[in-house]
C-alpha cells in the first residue's frame, strides 16, 4: 500500500511541478481498502487554496457511469430489463420511431438521438435547470439514425433519457437514487453529488483554462465538418464554464455535472466488483448481464474528435482497449471499465485485481469551444496525464 501511494503521489508532483497540470487529485481502493490518495497542486486560476483530498471537482463525462450504476442497482432488483424497449416503461419516449429503442441500445449510445433539445426563447443552461421540461424535450425528439444501427455519442441526451426512465421505475430522480443507493451505503454522502448543493461549493474546484497550441491541419487532411457534432453540445459558453455556474453546480445535469472527489469516484467503482466496507453494489451475476451487451460499433463522435479509435461499451460505461492511445484506455486489463470526462478525469473499476480508479484535475486545456463541427486537436489520448498515473498504478502492482 505504501509503494502504490507513494507512486501516485510522485507523478502527481511531476504533473504539477512541470507545469503540465495545475491541481489533481488520485486515488486507488484495492480489494476493499482505499490504497491511494494522492492530491497536488491548486483549486484553479486565482484560487491559492491547494487541492485537498476533500476537494470536489465537477467530473463532467465521468458522470455517465455513476448514472450507469444507478441504473444498474434498479435492474439487479427487477425494476428494469435492459431488453425492453424504453417506451415500455416511459411511454411518451415512444414517439417518432422511438418506441422500439431497448434500454441497452440507450445505454450504449444507440438510440439515435444523440442531439441535445432545443427550446425557442430558453438558454440551454435555463432549459437544463429546468429538470422536468428536458426529460419531456428528450421523450420528443426524432432520431437522426434508425436506433441500433449508428453510434453516436449520446453527450446530454442519455443522462435525460436515463431520468426519464428511473423516474417511471422508482419514482425518484438520478440525483435521489446516487444519494440514497451509492453515496448513503458507502459513506460519501459529503463527496458524491448530482446537484451540489450551496454549502458545499467551497469546497468545488474551479476550471483552469490553458489553451493548447493545436498545429494546422492541411485543408486535404481535415475531416468534412458534421452538422450533428455541433448539436450535441449546443451550450451558449464553454461547458465547464457554463457548469461551474452555481445555478448549474445545483442542477441536476445527469450526464454531466456530477461533482466528486477522486477517492469517492474509486470507491463506487470498487464497490462494483467487491466488497468495500461491507457494502458491494452489484453482484458478480449482474455485472455478467452487463458485459454480455456490449456494443463495438465505432462512435462516429468520437471518431470525428480522436481518429481511429475503438469505442466498445458495456450499458453506459466505456470498457478498456488494454491500449494506451485509445481514449477508452483504462488500464491494460480488457474487463476494465468505466468512463473518461472533459479535460481528462477518469474513474474505473478493474474486476480482476478488484480495482477501483479516480482521477479529477484542474486544467482543461481550450475552455473556448471548438467551431461547430469541427474536430477538437487540442489533445491526443496518448498525451493524457491519466494514462501516465494508471501505468504508475498498474507498475505498483507488478
Amino acid at each position: 500500500m505504501a509503494d502504490l501511494q507513494h507512486a501516485v503521489q510522485q507523478v502527481l508532483d511531476q504533473l504539477v511541478a512541470s507545469g503540465e497540470e495545475v491541481g489533481l487529485q488520485a486515488a486507488v481502493y484495492l480489494d476493499g481498502e482505499l490504497a491511494a490518495d494522492a492530491v497536488a497542486g491548486v483549486k484553479g486560476r486565482g484560487v491559492g487554496d491547494l487541492v485537498a483530498p476533500d476537494t470536489l471537482f465537477t467530473i463532467y463525462s465521468c458522470s455517465k457511469g455513476v448514472i450507469a450504476s444507478a441504473v444498474h442497482l434498479l435492474a439487479q432488483r427487477g425494476l428494469v430489463d435492459y431488453d425492453r424497449p424504453v417506451a415500455s416503461y416511459w411511454p411518451e419516449f415512444g414517439t417518432a420511431g422511438k418506441d422500439q429503442v431497448t434500454v441497452a441500445q440507450a445505454m450504449n449510445h444507440l438510440a439515435g438521438i444523440p442531439q441535445a433539445p432545443v427550446v425557442a426563447g430558453l438558454t440551454q443552461s435555463e432549459l437544463w435547470c429546468d429538470l422536468d421540461r428536458v426529460v419531456a424535450e428528450t421523450a420528443r425528439l426524432v432520431p437522426h439514425f434508425a436506433p441500433g444501427t449508428t453510434s453516436y455519442y449520446h453527450a446530454l441526451t442519455i443522462g435525460w433519457i436515463l431520468e426519464g426512465l428511473v423516474r417511471q421505475v422508482d419514482g425518484r430522480s438520478l440525483g435521489q437514487v446516487i444519494r440514497e443507493e451509492i453515496a448513503g451505503p458507502l459513506g460519501i454522502t459529503d463527496e458524491l453529488f448530482l446537484g451540489t448543493p450551496p454549502e458545499v461549493h467551497h469546497r468545488m474546484a474551479a476550471p483552469y483554462d490553458a489553451p493548447v497550441e493545436t498545429p494546422p491541419v492541411p485543408a486535404a487532411e481535415a475531416p468534412s465538418p458534421d452538422p450533428l457534432a455541433a448539436a450535441i453540445l449546443p451550450a451558449e459558453e464553454a461547458l465547464p464554464v457554463l457548469l461551474n455556474r452555481p445555478v448549474l453546480r445545483q442542477a441536476q445535469v445527469p450526464a454531466v455535472n456530477v461533482s466528486a472527489t477522486a477517492r469517492a469516484l474509486a470507491k463506487h467503482y470498487a464497490a462494483l466488483v467487491g466488497e468495500v466496507e461491507g457494502c458491494r453494489l452489484l453482484r458478480a451475476g449482474q455485472l455478467e448481464a452487463i458485459f454480455s451487451r456490449q456494443a463495438d460499433l465505432p462512435d462516429r463522435f468520437v471518431n470525428l474528435v480522436w481518429q481511429d479509435q475503438q469505442t466498445p461499451r458495456v450499458l453506459g460505461y466505456s470498457r478498456s482497449t488494454g491500449r494506451e492511445n485509445q481514449e477508452f484506455y483504462c488500464g491494460p486489463g480488457l474487463r476494465s471499465f468505466g468512463h473518461s470526462g472533459y479535460g481528462g478525469s477518469y474513474g474505473f473499476a478493474d474486476p480482476d485485481r478488484r480495482l477501483g480508479f479516480g482521477y479529477t484535475k484542474t486544467l482543461l486545456p481550450g475552455l473556448v469551444q471548438p467551431a461547430p463541427g469541427v474536430p477538437s486537436r487540442t489533445m491526443q489520448p496518448e498525451e493524457m496525464s491519466r494514462v501516465r498515473v494508471m501505468k504508475a498504478v498498474y507498475a505498483a502492482l507488478a
